[in-house]
């Protein structure tokens, strides 16, 4: 990309932050949250630039399916003025601290801690993670229907995202390993075959930012066994970013029931559909255009009960 690209390119990416920024302070003004009756957990991970979108994200989602608990696993540059919104806001809410989910056979960082909150959470209720970028626009069933079922489920970022034996899994993951600096993800997925998992093991290639855990599925002992074999792998390079969703991948792919979200109903913005329902900002969409602040308009609108 030239120097002009470049340019070009940032000044678009912050003019449409500074859009977005402007809309999503709009939830500050909304009433709070009431606390829900579904049995569940709306567990997030949410660090100080991303109070308003969080709040954003927690209230579609209600909008649509309303938790009993809401617990915010807070990032060290979460401040009290922070908690304070949250607990203004969501007076039920449950607010942890990231350094109270750390084990010495995971990385820390990279929302490591939210998983591990995660696996502890899991052992008493069903948990559903939601990403600070996500947005709820319409009607979800699917997840209705898996918490009642205590079935998991997880969203992917494409039609056919099969549950995988491992063996198919590093078949899969060839395809990214002749590039000079392979992702994370894929060398993990490349690796694991190799690293003494069980053999009816199962690998779903999905995205972390939002995940049903069944309740009551051992999930931490697996999660640390999974960890400690992935690192006599990939050494220093299971602290990389991206190790975290490699293993939630994992867990959720091996546990009752679990299938994929319904793409694109659940997916990223440049596949949406006039019935995608659910939205997904990851970081290389969320201001690259205004489908991010068009998004959250309309889920003000639900929020608010009148048009944003």
């Amino acid at each position: 990309m030239s120097l002009v690209h470049r340019i070009r390119y940032r000044a678009e990416r912050d003019y449409f932050r500074w859009k977005y920024n402007r809309v999503a302070r709009r939830v500050l003004a909304t009433r709070p949250l009431a606390r829900g009756t579904l049995p569940f957990i709306l567990l997030s991970m949410v660090q100080k630039r991303d109070v308003a979108p969080y709040l954003v994200a927690l209230k579609s989602f209600a909008h649509f399916v309303n938790p009993a608990r809401v617990v915010v696993v807070c990032d060290p540059s979460i401040d009290q003025e922070d908690r304070a919104m949250f607990k203004r806001h969501v007076p039920h809410i449950e607010l942890r601290d990231a350094h109270e989910f750390t084990h010495q056979d995971i990385p820390r960082g990279g929302t490591w801690e939210r998983l591990f909150a995660i696996s502890g959470y899991a052992e008493e209720s069903y948990v559903i993670q939601l990403d600070a970028d996500t947005v709820t626009v319409h009607a979800i069933p699917e997840v209705l229907d898996a918490v009642r079922a205590n079935a998991g489920f997880v969203i992917s970022e494409m039609a056919d995202a099969p549950a995988r034996t491992l063996q198919a899994t590093h078949e899969n993951a060839k395809q990214w390993m002749g590039e000079s600096s392979p992702h994370i993800q894929a060398l993990a997925e490349f690796n694991m075959v190799h690293a003494g998992l069980p053999d009816t093991a199962r690998y779903i290639r999905g995205c972390s930012g939002f995940t049903g855990f069944p309740r009551g599925s051992g999930m931490r002992d697996t999660m640390t066994d999974y960890s400690r074999r992935m690192t006599a792998k990939l050494g220093e390079g299971w602290k990389r970013w991206g190790t975290e969703q490699v293993t939630s991948n994992y867990l959720i792919s091996n546990m009752p029931g679990t299938r994929p979200l319904p793409f694109p109903k659940y997916g990223t913005p440049d596949d949406a559909t006039a019935d995608t329902a659910f939205y997904h900002f990851i970081g290389s969409m969320r201001f690259n255009n205004n489908r991010y602040e068009m998004a959250t308009r309309h889920a003000l609108g639900l929020i608010n009960g009148a048009a944003a």
